[in-house]
């Protein structure tokens, strides 16, 4: 079973400290709805809101900025539709993410003897989990900004981890996000990991679909996909929810 959250309302089981959805929602829906969420076949935007082959610190930053400032002006965001949050991250979240080398890293060594075509349904169930996920935790941001965190170096190599804190006006807590990037073929900067206070997005999903994986092969972990993001769709139909 893949334990998630959906918003405000429990599915399925409670989530815990290693489905990385920490208590402090109001931060984080607005963290993840920043890259680790999602994947989603990227149209390239005619311009973006960042320069994904200068200077990666300030790449990381203003992608997020420019991710809640999305967010915040539109309404259908925050509402949790799950069509606004997939034109969000086609056009804006995933030109920054290597998402195939993001499943890939999570399903771990079936990923090898996976077909083209199991592969393309683990990163297409995959992305639909994380969007289903996230997408109702996007009405709790409100004047979230993400600043850097103090380092020791800031040398600029192709394998680098950005350190950053979101934080707030009001009483919670400021969140530690940390991006895992690399330098691409084509020089463009790419996440592939998100660390949320302490808590790597791929090895804590790769923990949970390890024993799918080895019980029901890739092909059970593709029909879990399926079936939690039905599940997931119907909760957020249901009476009291939103979609």
């Amino acid at each position: 079973m893949i334990e998630v959250e959906c918003g405000d309302a429990r599915c399925d089981r409670t989530i815990s400290r290693n489905d990385i959805m920490i208590d402090r929602r109001t931060l984080l829906g607005a963290a993840l709805g920043a890259c680790a969420l999602i994947g989603l076949p990227a149209a390239q935007a005619a311009e973006l809101p960042y320069d994904d082959k200068g200077d990666p610190f300030k790449f990381i930053l203003d992608l997020n900025n420019a991710v809640l400032d999305r967010i915040r002006g539109d309404k259908s965001l925050k509402s949790g539709d799950i069509e606004a949050v997939r034109k969000l991250v086609d056009g804006l979240i995933m030109p920054a993410v290597d998402f195939r080398m993001m499943t890939r890293m999570t399903v771990g060594p079936k990923w090898r003897s996976a077909t083209d075509e199991q592969r393309k349904a683990l990163e297409e169930g995959f992305e639909l989990l994380l969007m289903r996920v996230y997408s109702g935790a996007l009405a709790n941001v409100t004047d979230q900004r993400v600043e850097l965190r103090p380092t020791r170096s800031k040398a600029i190599r192709d394998e680098m981890v950005i350190r950053t804190l979101m934080k707030g006006s009001g009483t919670a807590q400021p969140v530690g996000l940390d991006y895992r990037i690399y330098r691409a073929k084509e020089k463009t900067w790419k996440i592939v990991d998100v660390n949320i206070e302490g808590i790597w997005m791929v090895e804590n999903y790769r923990s949970q679909f390890a024993s799918i994986l080895n019980q029901e092969g890739v092909d059970g972990l593709i029909r879990q996909f399926k079936e939690k993001g039905e599940s997931l769709a119907a909760s957020m139909k249901s009476p009291g929810a939103k979609e």
